[in-house]
């Protein structure tokens, strides 16, 4: 109950503040003198027609940044967004984040790396361009972030260290250190991260009957080590008058290793006594490799080509990875063995024309190729301790590639000075092939047209509309079969699903009032066709789930995003950023026929990040909370229900005072309240109605408290 008045309270305060900054005052605050108290902040400098917002360096003093993330972190309304990078290919992969005009990442690199590695000394001010701008790539993004370096700026080491401590009393390291300096005219940074983990996470579940009757009870203590290291370097240098090529190398290795002890007990007498036990010991570990080269020549003026090359390896190696169970004596009654190993590649080459002829116009034409891959063998036995026999499992050895290829063309056009328009072509065509336990090779072709009109009235206020057709790409890991021995489900590889495609439009309002705060509200519909969910799929060896498309969907959306001083409350240098967004699912349901909500997707989700300096003390302090609504999962002869009541609440306390280094005690997952998942399980078909058995589950992973320290030489 506590908690339960805590969240409230929560949503209270970001409700009021969100009304604050909504309020008169907070309008009033664009010409009131009354707010000069701040107090000695630089204020942002809006572009004439509220095309592009300001930011110079001495707004984010009261932040104490140590970087440029975290002053990034600190634009009113801004989000940092790297693209979908998980997506195959590299036109759905350019962030909103320029670094002096240009993009400075790619797939290989991720944005915060490259703002964590420049020394917020280094930046001269930050621009949020808020609508698409002949000068301007924006990719489909709503707000570009453009990050404009001092002139000299250049040579920089940033470091950081951290421990953790645990739950289970393990304190482990990890740090970074990141060198960039100039050689004449060619930059490089050389950077190598490290980190090592070891989590506990405690499960308490029970097994009920039909009737919800207790018939076992069970406790998991799951102990989990993980660590990696991960070397990156970045070269970029001039080429000729008009050239500049740019190449990024990264490399990652990790291991990942987790033991289970679970203890299973039965009702007798008003009390418990040992009913068996489960055992699970897995080592799992990995290697990734990505390369990216880029080379942009300009043509003339107003012409300018773009070469990217882009690699990537990965391998890996799970299990073998061992399940046992064992009697209430203690004695071995079976086991399940687990092995899974593949190998996954991307390699694609892009070639971009850009043509800006005036002020008023700029088109971009591209051309895409692509050669992509995952070969994956699982294999799966039982030991009853005499004999080990393989279990069949259909689609176990597959090996899927991929080749495809797109052409687009985009055109932004400055209508009006408060008026832009961008729209945009792109056709897509590809060739699946798969080889193993089963042969076939299907090809898809799409056209992806998209449109967004931005209408600035004034030049705190913004209006956005958009529409577009998305295509998702096929998963190759959904054409394989998987297991998960711990909840002992198999999915059964599909060869034949299909990619989910959406039609969008969407709607948004933002506005700024005053030089901290800003609200948007965007409402947006989605038209779903060939859903991806879950398909039964019957086999010689039963029924068993498999990856599929289940029919059409609609999904509507409305997202409310914040930011606002709390002076008004008091809470001098305080500020409140809040994010709330609802979902409204229908698809009807392939077994009961009747229409419910898609498989996974929770209602309702809410973040809200509070932060309040003290700037001569040089102090700060903070937390975040986040939670999510109640959610289903709907399988071919399950339904499971998942709950994170209480959310997650994490805080902090900073400092600059000591060598000028910014150090941080902090606490994350502060409530360590449990979140919560059932499972009922059906006598044949979900559609049947009939349950056959039930089981709930809690699970704890404990507070994490930790020390950083970060700094710059």
């Amino acid at each position: 109950m506590v908690l339960m008045a805590l969240r409230a309270r929560l949503t209270a305060t970001a409700g009021l503040c969100l009304a604050l900054a909504l309020s008169p005052a907070a309008v009033a605050s664009d010409t009131d003198a009354g707010m000069e108290s701040a107090l000695a902040r630089t204020e942002p400098e809006p572009a004439a027609d509220g095309a592009i917002v300001q930011y110079p360096a001495g707004f984010f003093t009261q932040f104490s940044p140590v970087t440029a993330r975290d002053m990034i972190a600190r634009v009113p309304g801004f989000a940092l967004s790297a693209g979908n990078t998980q997506r195959r290919g590299l036109a759905d992969s350019f962030g909103n984040l320029l670094v002096d005009g240009r993009r400075p990442s790619n797939k290989s690199l991720g944005l915060e790396r490259v703002l964590e590695r420049i020394p917020a000394s280094d930046v001269e001010r930050i621009e949020i361009i808020r609508e698409a701008l002949p000068d301007y790539d924006m990719r489909g993004h709503a707000q570009l972030a453009n990050v404009i370096l001092r002139e000299g700026a250049g040579r920089a080491v940033n470091w950081n260290g951290q421990i953790s401590h645990y739950s289970s009393g393990r304190v482990l390291p990890d740090a970074g250190i990141s060198y960039s300096d100039r050689v004449g005219e060619t930059e490089f940074t050389l950077a190598v991260e490290g980190e090592l983990r070891g989590p506990r996470i405690e499960r308490d579940e029970q097994i009920l009957s039909p009737q919800r009757d207790l018939l076992f009870r069970l406790g998991d203590e799951e102990q989990r080590r993980f660590w990696r290291v991960n070397p990156s370097l970045s070269v970029a240098s001039p080429v000729g008058e008009d050239g500049r090529v740019r190449l990024d190398l990264e490399a990652e290795h990790w291991n990942w290793r987790r033991l289970i002890f679970t203890d299973i007990e039965r009702p007798a007498g008003g009390g418990f006594v040992p009913a068996g036990a489960e055992r699970s010991e897995t080592v799992n570990f990995g290697n990734v490799a990505s390369a990216n080269l880029a080379y942009v020549h300009a043509l003339t003026e107003t012409v300018e080509l773009e070469t990217t090359l882009y690699a990537q390896h990965h391998d890996f190696e799970d299990g073998p990875e061992r399940f046992e169970e064992f009697d209430a004596s203690g004695a071995l009654s079976d086991a399940t063995i687990v092995l899974f190993e593949g190998e996954v590649g991307e390699r694609a080459l892009r070639q971009s024309l850009s043509w800006t002829p005036n002020q008023t116009h700029a088109l971009d034409f591209s051309i895409e190729g692509a050669f992509n891959y995952r070969d994956t063998l699982l294999e799966l036995f039982s030991d009853n301790g005499v004999v080990v026999a393989p279990i069949p499992l259909p689609v176990s050895d597959a090996r899927v590639e991929e080749r495809r290829g797109e052409l687009s063309a985009n055109h932004v056009w400055s209508v009006r000075p408060e008026i832009s328009l961008e729209s945009g072509l792109r056709y897509e065509v590809s060739e699946i092939t798969q080889t193993g336990d089963v042969n076939q090779q299907r090809s898809f072709t799409y056209l992806k047209p998209s449109v967004v009109l931005v209408w600035t009235p004034a030049p705190n206020t913004r209006w956005r509309i958009a529409g577009l057709r998305d295509v998702d790409q096929l998963q190759f890991q959904k054409f394989a079969s998987a297991v998960n021995l711990t909840d002992n489900v198999s999915v059964i590889g599909n060869p034949d699903y299909r990619p989910q495609n959406t039609w969008t439009i969407e709607a948004e309002w933002e506005r700024r009032f005053g030089e901290e705060a800003s609200v948007s509200l965007t409402v947006g519909r989605d038209w779903i066709k060939d859903l991806d969910d879950f398909i039964a799929v019957v086999t010689p060896n039963g029924v068993f789930d498999a990856p599929g498309n289940i029919g059409d969907g609609d999904r509507r959306r409305v997202t409310l995003e914040w930011s606002s001083p709390l002076d008004a409350l008091g809470l001098d240098n305080a500020v409140l950023d809040g994010f709330v967004e609802w979902y409204g699912t229908e698809v009807t349901d392939p077994l009961t026929g009747e229409e419910r909500a898609f498989s996974g997707i929770r209602e309702w989700e809410m973040r809200f990040d509070f932060r309040q300096t003290f700037p001569e003390a040089g102090w700060a302090w903070g937390w975040d909370y986040f939670w999510l609504s109640d959610g289903e999962v709907f399988r071919a002869r399950e339904l499971r229900h998942e709950a994170f009541p209480d959310g997650d609440l994490d805080v902090y306390v900073e400092t600059t005072r000591f060598a000028g280094l910014t150090t941080r005690l902090g606490a994350d997952f502060v409530f360590d309240t449990p979140s919560h998942r059932e499972r009922i399980f059906f006598d044949g078909s979900r559609a049947s109605g009939v349950v056959r058995m039930i089981e709930t589950r809690d699970e704890y992973q404990g507070t994490t408290i930790y020390l950083q320290v970060r700094g710059t030489l």
